[in-house]
């Protein structure tokens, strides 16, 4: 390089060089010497040319005049290269009201990268060689980094304010842009009828930004979904899916090696006639059976209760007392079947079922006295009264409704994070012409 010598590769000297604005005399510093070819006063924001015998005053550019947030001259380390804030612009969409803070960076054996911040989303671009698409500018989509790059942008700048040095003349430059992403990354071909160069962004969290550069001020509130910014690393929606998959079959496995080791065993299988308590209406209690209840593979024993009766047009119902003959604990259920039927507009009709069953769950080993409650609807018209019912007890039966929730749950991650992986990728898009999406 001219001008100087490298010291300590990747480290420009500590002393800038120190030039005059040639409009208001202000003092200005150059990190990049031979490197710049315009500067711009931070004072009357002149922006001059540098030429072998001195600075050139050219147009002024402070129509918008910002202080920036990483003040120049600063430096931070990023992808392990360390670089010094030399130039800060703002710039202007043409023809539009959007507006962007660009960086520029320069690490004396590295060249030239830039740090752009629009809405809060911070994007860091380096040059790249080995990508080229020549003139072709009106490709909707590119393939580089084994990735497809989508167009997302086009258009023309224009300088609303800078400081600091630049490697070309800002004032001057007409050039054309058009931008491609595949978050984190975008490839912006920026062109002109001279000169043509890619360059390749990546999505950079404020957080990162903030401590590279050890800003103390608040950064700028991000807003919206940035154009590259990612939608999760860590809870991706195809993370998600390939573990909520894997959790899938996982669940599956364990629902089949538990059922091989389910026992259903018949502890009760007896038909009961019920006693109607005379002149009361109600039903005599029947005693029923001693029962040994044992272990489950897991400990404690889920049981199933079946009920049938013959009812028709009526209900039947009976509560279910299993007293621990050794602890006293009662564990009560209450079960009942209901079956109509009839004719209406020359179609027959049925609803509910003679048969049912309930689960049970974590009934404790033991010995258990069965108490039965029958009861049953009073006399009317059309019914038949139930006289007997049967009652089936197993033990330890394979729950499937479990295992469903189970699976529910699961699969329920990846629609969710798939609802909010579109909804996020549909508003980065609204800021787009090319956008995928259907807008309203």
């Amino acid at each position: 390089m001219n001008g100087f010598e490298l010291t300590q590769k990747g480290k420009l000297p500590a002393l800038p060089l120190e030039v005059k604005c040639p409009d208001c005399k202000h003092p200005l510093q150059l990190y990049t010497y031979a490197q710049a070819k315009s500067v711009a006063c931070d004072r009357c924001a002149r922006v001059s040319d540098v030429q072998e015998n001195g600075l050139v005053p050219g147009k002024k550019v402070g129509r918008e005049k910002q202080e920036p947030l990483i003040p120049i001259g600063s430096e931070g380390r990023i992808k392990d290269i360390l670089y010094k804030v030399v130039g800060f612009v703002v710039y202007k969409e043409q023809n539009f009201k959007y507006r962007w803070r660009e960086y520029v960076l320069f690490n004396p054996v590295h060249g030239y990268s830039f740090l752009a911040e629009y809405d809060g989303h911070w994007t860091f671009f380096r040059f790249v060689s080995d990508f080229s698409k020549g003139a072709a500018k009106n490709t909707t989509s590119l393939y580089y980094l084994d990735r497809e790059f989508k167009l997302y942008n086009k258009y023309r700048s224009q300088v609303m304010y800078a400081r600091g040095e630049f490697s070309w003349q800002i004032t001057e430059d007409n050039s054309q842009f058009v931008e491609y992403v595949a978050p984190p990354y975008m490839l912006t071909h920026s062109f002109s009828k001279v000169d043509q160069s890619w360059m390749l962004g990546e999505h950079m969290e404020p957080e990162t930004v903030q401590e590279t550069f050890s800003i103390t001020s608040p950064m700028p509130y991000k807003i919206d979904v940035g154009a590259v910014e990612p939608f999760s690393d860590n809870f991706s929606y195809q993370y998600v899916t390939k573990v909520g998959g894997i959790a899938a079959i996982l669940l599956f496995l364990i629902q089949v090696l538990l059922f091989t080791f389910h026992q259903n065993k018949v502890l009760l299988d007896q038909t009961f006639t019920v006693t109607e308590e005379a002149g009361k209406g109600t039903l005599v209690p029947v005693p029923g059976p001693t029962l040994e209840i044992g272990s489950s593979f897991l400990g404690a024993t889920n049981l199933q209760v079946i009920l049938r009766a013959p009812v028709t047009n009526t209900w039947f119902a009976t509560g279910i007392s299993l007293l621990n003959v050794k602890t006293g604990r009662e564990y009560f259920v209450e079960v009942g079947v209901e079956f109509y039927a009839g004719f209406e507009d020359g179609e027959r009709w049925t609803e509910g079922s003679p048969g049912t069953d309930q689960i049970l769950s974590s009934i404790p080993h033991g010995t258990y006295q069965v108490y039965l409650q029958p009861s049953r609807e009073t006399m009317a018209y059309g019914t038949t009264l139930p006289e007997t019912f049967q009652l089936k007890l197993v033990q330890d039966v394979p729950i499937w409704s479990n295992f469903w929730i189970a699976l529910l749950l699961i699969g329920a991650v990846p629609l969710v994070q798939g609802w909010r992986h579109y909804t996020f990728e549909k508003s980065r898009w609204m800021n787009s012409d090319y956008s995928p999406y259907e807008s309203n």
